[in-house]
């Protein structure tokens, strides 16, 4: 069984469109219905982000990331499983926004 996660787990990173780089960032994430909940970000695309939170968030839910020096960046829940999710950004961030935080 960890062998098959393991293979699944490579094979999604291999399909995604745009390179991730692991950071370790504090932020927060926020929606409409629910106040803002400290994340971390440990990863980072200009297309999207993969964080750790201790909330339950729904895939598709609509939410607004908030990072260090950056406006809230509107994104959406792709996946969520066992304390981490992955967004899709609504807008890509600059490059050089990407690598202020590595």
């Amino acid at each position: 069984m960890r062998l098959s996660a393991r293979l699944e787990r490579s094979s999604v990173q291999d399909q995604r469109r745009h390179l991730r780089h692991s950071v370790h960032v504090g932020g927060g994430l926020g929606a409409p219905e629910r106040p803002t909940s400290a994340i971390t970000v440990v990863d980072l695309s200009t297309h999207g982000c993969g964080i750790e939170l201790t909330s339950h968030v729904e895939a598709g839910a609509r939410v607004w990331l908030k990072l260090p020096g950056l406006e809230s960046w509107s994104a959406r829940i792709v996946w969520e499983q066992d304390g981490r999710a992955g967004l899709a950004f609504d807008r890509s961030l600059h490059p050089s926004v990407v690598e202020r935080y590595l």
